[in-house]
């Protein structure tokens, strides 16, 4: 759907008027940790009748962290079958928190494994692409694995059928897309 001349996916219904939402397009490429500076510019520059929708979010998420060997997948990088092994990974969902801010955030690997499955925003790897084919960050840490510190990320597509999967191998200092993601109030 289109609102103020930007496109997004309407990804959930969080209850009291409340409505989870993402662009369908990537934006700027960054590195993980600059994802919030992008996001806070992203959101700056959006129509005022949209921020006054926003609702608040956390000032900053605990998001735990845990890479891709450590989870089980089903099928592969889909969806981890054990990912509640990992409390603070799991426990990461975005909802509004009136003591936080409105904003713009990046989607945690436990808000898209939730949204993940037959009946949700993403029933597939397909549905998982920005409308602009572009991977894009989440906002969980992988820890450092083969020496570099890595993050999450969802995939494109790489013209061999591994598009919109969950991957942690991307080192933090990579630049990726952001596709923000917003939760509004109507």
């Amino acid at each position: 759907f289109t609102m103020a001349n930007e496109q997004y996916r309407y990804l959930e219904n969080q209850g009291g008027g409340n409505h989870l939402i993402i662009r369908n397009d990537t934006i700027n490429s960054s590195s993980f940790l600059n994802q919030d500076n992008v996001l806070n510019t992203w959101y700056g520059g959006l129509d005022l009748a949209v921020r006054n929708m926003v609702q608040p979010v956390a000032d900053s998420f605990e998001t735990g962290q845990v890479s891709q060997q450590e989870l089980t997948w089903e099928p592969v990088f889909w969806r981890p079958t054990n990912l509640h092994d990992f409390s603070e990974v799991v426990a990461d969902e975005t909802r509004v928190n009136q003591s936080g801010s409105s904003r713009a955030f990046s989607l945690s690997l436990a808000d898209v494994v939730r949204l993940s499955g037959i009946g949700h925003a993403f029933p597939n790897h397909e549905q998982r692409l920005s409308g602009n084919g572009n991977a894009w960050w989440l906002r969980t840490p992988a820890g450092i694995v083969e020496g570099a510190e890595r993050a999450w990320r969802v995939t494109r597509d790489y013209n061999d059928g591994n598009l919109g999967q969950l991957r942690s191998g991307h080192a933090i200092t990579s630049w990726l897309h952001i596709r923000p993601a917003l939760i509004v109030h109507q």
